[in-house]
């Protein structure tokens, strides 16, 4: 008998469908377990499922009674092996499977095809203590053509050992770190055991960008600049034009050489540069997250729900990829969907004689640049009209892959660059506009926002002049918004806006996390009380930057470290990297964190600010959210707050516990006036009487 085994209900009916495996007999215990029977090659055959992870690493007491206490001189717990248990909530479904499985002549892994799916079938086979021969199946999308197809080119085991054992690692990985460390960490740190310093392999660094990135914020100085700036008139229009020099960090030099500005301004150089633009990669996982969020404002769970959605409703390719390119043997297929494409009505304005597609190339179809699977595109079941796509979510996810798939035949979109010189009694000012001369792919409802354009000027000739020196000041970076965090993630925390460099440093697999996994990561943060949300932005709560200032072991908060481990998983997953060796190594790395850790000098421990301040209005207990609030809020009405910013002034947590402990600030620089005119230093203070916080204003000096 041959057994199939798909990971999730939803994928097991897919499958059914273009198997022809007729209708699912339901567990009578137990109805979301079920299983379907059939003939497949001639073979009886049945297909089972499960959900999701039946089986996971065990946990450390089951490697001794000494592990049941949080001893830190009992630990690091490093097995001499990893057991691999059955998950308390799956044992029903996992005995339902293990039935089929012993009964087996034959197993196909029908899991999502990635590292995770991997893991879940080879947990479940050792659990099972299974010995039964085995095969992989490798679906690229949940149409029936796709699935029968790869039902016909079934891999041998021995084809996917190497990205199990990818798997294998990764977890063992994560497990040695997380139990671990997050145990030395809450045992060193934490003044209450039950407030636990979760540490993570990719969790701990990707907490340190966004500390340090409220670091540069907070520590920002605002600093004031000029620009003198000049106002051209030519017969029908006027243009801007900036000094040379750009800014200026000295007044009185900018206001010296703006004496000296009087009268026209001579045309000495006028330079025209063509360019053009290459239609953008296709989408891979990170980047459609990143553009939804962007775009429609979703958040990373609802944009990855969407995402899938549409995948089991196979309508767009396998969701968790890492690559932007496709494979050569695509290109058929291409050609296929986009055919019909350009005949669904809210694509057909779009529609190109094929004789003037742009010849397909390496720019998008590149098997060395395809990992596990290609970039994200529509299937072949391309519907009659949007409206057979279920929901609003679905058909607009859908339209962003769409038109990324259509600019593909589009050409380049080419731009006029001009910029041009002024002489004003020997100063030099600059002025550029830029032209697009042709559409091209910007045509796919992508044409740029308005460029600057310059009116027809030539050399030699004068224009009348309007000179002004304008005033600004420095900003600090802005915080991370969580499409912002996670196309960081995907390049290591390097800030790359260049889509090239992009691609480059992806290519080289040092990202934090996986495509699969950088949403789950970012959601674990928020969860375990280290990052929280100010609006769209993502800020660090005290709590995640203690942990940062505290943890000892600048590796473990290293953006590059921690990417050079997903470096040598993937070579794992490609045989490059041998699985044992980076168990061994990460072994040995959290002995010796642990170490670090345990035996720091560092004595100062973490007390939650909600255990600690008391309402100067009423004496209940402050709770840190967004700022800080009265707990009684929602039952007495008391109106204490302090918010994060006051008069455009960030109000750090320093700051704002003094308040409330003392009633008073310290001098607090740089507030702004309202009128916008200048700025104000002043002290916050608690008024009792009138229940709000105010301003002091310090004694001017005589």
């Amino acid at each position: 008998m041959i057994v199939i085994y798909a990971e999730k209900a939803s994928l097991a009916k897919a499958i059914a469908v273009a198997l022809k495996a007729g209708n699912r007999i339901a567990n009578k215990k137990e109805p979301t377990i079920g299983h379907y029977e059939f003939t497949f090659n001639g073979e009886k055959a049945v297909l089972c499922h499960g959900v999701g992870h039946l089986c996971g690493l065990a946990d450390r007491t089951a490697y001794g009674e000494q592990y049941k206490n949080w001893d830190l001189s009992i630990y690091p717990c490093i097995p001499d092996s990893y057991q691999v248990v059955v998950k308390d909530k799956t044992k029903t479904c996992f005995e339902y499977v293990k039935d089929f499985f012993d009964k087996a002549d034959l197993i196909i892994n029908a899991t999502d095809p990635d590292r995770e799916g991997e893991l879940i079938f080879a947990y479940i086979y050792e659990a099972m203590h299974c010995t039964k021969k085995w095969q992989r199946v490798w679906i690229e999308d949940l149409t029936p053509q796709k699935i029968q197809y790869a039902f016909a080119h079934l891999k041998d085991s021995s084809d996917v050992i190497s990205i199990q054992q990818a798997g294998r690692a990764r977890s063992i990985a994560d497990w040695l770190c997380g139990i671990n460390l997050t145990i030395a960490a809450t045992g060193k740190y934490s003044a209450d055991p039950k407030n636990m310093f979760r540490i993570g392999r990719v969790q701990t660094p990707v907490l340190a960008m966004v500390v340090e990135r409220d670091k540069k914020i907070n520590g920002h100085i605002r600093t004031p600049f000029w620009r003198l700036l000049a106002d051209f008139q030519t017969d029908n229009e006027s243009f801007t034009a900036e000094h040379e020099k750009g800014i200026f960090d000295n007044e009185q030099q900018a206001k010296s050489l703006l004496s000296k500005c009087v009268g026209n301004g001579t045309v000495t150089a006028k330079t025209v540069k063509k360019r053009t633009v290459g239609q953008p990669l296709l989408f891979n996982a990170t980047q459609l997250q990143a553009t939804a969020g962007k775009m429609f404002g979703w958040d990373l769970d609802k944009t990855a729900k969407v995402m899938q959605d549409l995948y089991e409703h196979k309508f767009m390719s396998y969701p968790r990829t890492s690559s932007e390119h496709l494979t050569v043997a695509m290109q058929s297929e291409v050609t296929a969907t986009l055919r019909k494409l350009f005949l669904l009505p809210e694509y057909s304005q779009y529609a190109l004689p094929e004789n003037e597609w742009q010849a397909y190339s390496k720019r998008h179809f590149d098997d060395s640049k395809v990992d596990s699977h290609p970039a994200i595109i529509p299937t072949m079941n391309v519907p009659k009209s949007l409206s057979e796509i279920p929901s609003e979510d679905e058909r607009q996810l859908y339209d962003l892959i769409v038109k990324s798939l259509i600019r593909i035949v589009y050409p380049k979109a080419e731009i006029e660059d001009t910029t041009v010189s002024l002489d004003v009694n020997g100063n030099t000012f600059k002025a550029t506009g830029s032209v697009i001369t042709s559409n091209g792919w910007y045509a796919v409802d992508a044409l740029p926002d308005k460029r600057a354009t310059l009116p027809p000027v030539s050399e030699g000739e004068s224009y009348q002049g309007k000179y002004e020196l304008k005033q600004g000041f420095t900003e600090p970076p802005k915080p991370y918004t969580e499409p912002d965090l996670i196309t960081a993630m995907e390049t290591a925390g390097k800030h790359l806006e260049d889509e090239e460099a992009r691609a480059l440093m992806k290519a080289e697999n040092k990202g934090l996390g996986t495509p699969a996994t950088r949403a789950g990561i970012i959601n674990a943060l928020f969860h375990n009380s280290y990052l929280a949300k100010n609006g769209k932005s993502i800020i660090p709560t005290a709590k995640g930057i203690f942990l940062i200032e505290h943890l000892p072991i600048e590796e473990l908060k290293s953006p590059e470290m921690t990417g050079q481990w997903e470096k040598r998983l993937h070579d794992i997953a490609d045989g490059k990297e041998d699985y044992q060796a980076f168990v061994s190594s990460m072994e040995q790395t959290v002995r010796e964190w642990y170490s670090a850790v345990v035996s720091s000098s560092d004595t100062e421990k973490y007390v939650s600010d909600e255990d600690t301040l008391s309402c100067p209005f009423c004496g209940a207990r402050v709770i840190k959210k967004y700022g800080y609030f009265c707990s009684a809020k929602r039952d007495t009405g008391c109106p204490f707050s302090v918010g994060k910013e006051y008069c455009g002034k960030a109000i750090s947590d320093a700051q704002a516990i003094r308040l409330i402990e003392k009633g008073k600030t310290a001098l607090i620089k740089g507030f702004k006036r309202k009128d916008g005119k200048g700025e104000f230093d002043a002290y916050l203070v608690v008024d009792k009487t009138a229940k709000k916080i105010k301003f002091e204003f310090p004694a001017k000096k005589k």
